[in-house]
């Protein structure tokens, strides 16, 4: 098994010395044994996860091999390339190799690659040559480089700041309340930018949103695609990356922005496979009050639905010792290291693409509604003000906020809208008899046993609008507020949030969905599930807190509302 020589390196975890010895090379006695074995038995699982089978020996040498110039990438993409792939995942069949290749490397050609590239395997017997071409062809350029480094983009630097202004807090004590690999290979999209956006998303496997709105030809390229561009990369999380996947991750306390780096977490492959992300950001949880959810791009895996031939997905996540280690801040101002925070049991898939792996409520409280820390970064603060008073006026009294497992929208693409309550939310009501009470409509007025309760619409979206059409873009983070007025005895009777997700309601789907032209034969993420999420009552106290230390990066503009 071999790698073209054109491509560069990826995730190199230690640079192993190597000894000719019969012509073939093999690792050094340089490092100590045990890191030796414990590679050995990741690349040993790799294999067997990929192929069914354990490697031999010289096969594991030569994986060993790979891993120390390419990473985990270069060794799934050296299994993909090799003959016991070819014979036993995909049957010595061409027709199906080339496919099962492509998904296993979580590429998407074009048919028209697929069958010239299972006719070069058909003729050629499935011999290595080709499908070493095959390999070589499928992996874009880039597939095989190092993590990044060097200064980090001046405008990311703006999020490193130590500004937390009645930021939540979600529970008393710190854990993780989700993670998962959310999307794939839409992260660092070449040509994005350029004269031909819809080809370069739809050829990574992204979705492309049809605008129908008299506004569409105005529309920012968000409107059309959830896809980012190497820059726009660099810009939110420091450095440019490309063709990379999402994993979002919620703590239960917001962080501590000037610790935050991507060699903070660890995340742990069906495969055996340990991956650092390569960069992390609180992007777009951005505004002073939220930051308790992070953000990371890296190779976390593809979209093959987990347990079938092919698949790689994330089964566990950690918070692991760094030079600057990850630390939250919780109740009066304390700062708790995150490190040992974990999420997830080694073996259940943490992914997407399982049936209604979609985005989930993970939490959500009922406050006073407040427009403290309703601001960000200048460079960040283009959907503000987006809070309840900017959007309903005085009216507003009340936040009901949620927490998602990752980004809501309709299709993948398209933004919710602020008057879309009726769409994909309930609210539960018990009054002091136990009756349970739905509230399901925007502008009713509820008239429940301890007094009224009006469901104003949603918030923390994008800016007011007189009215929304598909060109309206929101901010697309992890948080949604409901707006409510009332009696202060009936508001606190709220004690659920649901998403019935069907019988007329819309589903969730993060930014891998299909928006509404998908790509034939191209997978996307699949929509959230129906559930009940409790609601927590903080309408005496709110569970905030504020740190204001802009010391790591100096003075930065700020806007608010």
């Amino acid at each position: 098994m071999s790698l073209s020589p054109r491509r560069s390196r990826r995730n190199r975890p230690f640079p192993p010395l190597a000894e000719p010895l019969e012509g073939r090379q093999l690792l050094s006695g340089a490092h100590p044994a045990s890191r030796i074995a414990e590679a050995a038995a990741v690349v040993d699982r790799t294999f067997l996860t990929l192929v069914g089978r354990p490697p031999t020996h010289a096969e594991t040498r030569g994986l060993l091999h790979v891993q120390a110039k390419a990473g985990n990438y270069g060794v799934t993409a050296a299994i993909v390339g090799s003959r016991p792939f070819y014979e036993r995942t995909a049957g010595g069949d061409p027709g199906r190799y080339v496919p099962l290749a492509a998904a296993t490397l979580d590429v998407y050609p074009s048919p028209a690659t697929v069958d010239r590239l299972t006719a070069l395997v058909d003729r050629r017997e499935g011999g290595p040559g080709a499908l070493r071409a095959v390999v070589d062809r499928l992996t874009p350029p880039g597939s095989f480089t190092p993590p990044p480094s060097g200064p980090l983009d001046p405008i990311y630097r703006t999020l490193l700041q130590d500004v937390l202004v009645d930021a939540d807090y979600w529970e008393d004590t710190p854990r993780i309340l989700g993670a998962g690999l959310g999307f794939t290979h839409i992260i660092g999209v070449p040509g994005l930018n350029g004269p031909q956006p819809e080809a370069s998303t739809r050829a990574a496997g992204g979705a492309w949103e049809t605008l129908s709105s008299p506004s569409a030809s105005n529309a920012a390229l968000r409107a059309y695609t959830a896809a980012i561009s190497p820059n726009g990369v660099a810009t939110g999380y420091g450095y440019p990356v490309r063709f990379k996947d999402g994993f979002p991750v919620e703590f239960s306390w917001p962080v501590r922005p000037s610790t935050l780096s991507a060699d903070d977490f660890r995340v742990v492959l069906n495969t055996g496979q340990v991956v650092t992300p390569d960069v992390a950001s609180i992007l777009p949880n951005v505004e002073d009050n939220e930051r308790t959810t992070v953000v990371m791009f890296g190779d976390f895996g593809n979209r093959i639905t987990p347990g079938a031939p092919g698949s790689i997905y994330p089964v566990r996540f950690d918070v692991v010792p760094s030079s600057s280690p990850l630390q939250l801040v919780g109740p009066g101002g304390e700062f708790r290291s995150a490190v040992g925070l974990g999420f997830g049991d080694g073996t259940t898939p943490m992914s997407a693409y399982v049936p209604d792996g979609g985005p989930k409520l993970v939490t959500a409280k009922l406050s006073v509604l407040s427009t403290a820390g309703e601001s960000a970064p200048a460079p960040f603060a283009g959907q503000l003000p987006n809070d309840g008073v900017a959007l309903y006026g005085a009216e507003a009294q009340y936040r009901l906020r949620v927490v998602t497992s990752g980004g809501f929208s309709p299709d993948g693409v398209r933004s919710v809208y602020p008057t879309e309550f009726s769409r994909y939310f309930q609210l539960q009501a018990t009054d002091a008899d136990g009756r349970t009470h739905l509230l399901t409509e925007t502008g009713v007025d509820y008239e429940l046993p301890a007094g009224t309760v009006r469901i104003l619409g949603l918030a923390d979206l994008g800016v007011a609008l007189e009215s929304y059409d598909d060109s309206y873009v929101e901010d697309h983070d992890n948080q949604i507020d409901v707006i409510l007025s009332g009696d202060l005895a009936a508001v606190s009777s709220i004690t659920a949030v649901v998403i019935p997700a069907s019988g007329g309601y819309s589903p969730f789907f993060n930014p891998g969905g299909p928006g509404n032209a998908p790509t034939p034969g191209v997978p996307y993420s699949q929509p959230g599930p129906a559930l009940v999420q409790p609601v927590t009552l903080a309408l005496d106290d709110p569970m905030t807190v504020t740190l204001v230390d802009p010391a790591p990066v100096g003075r930065i503009p700020r806007a608010a509302r």
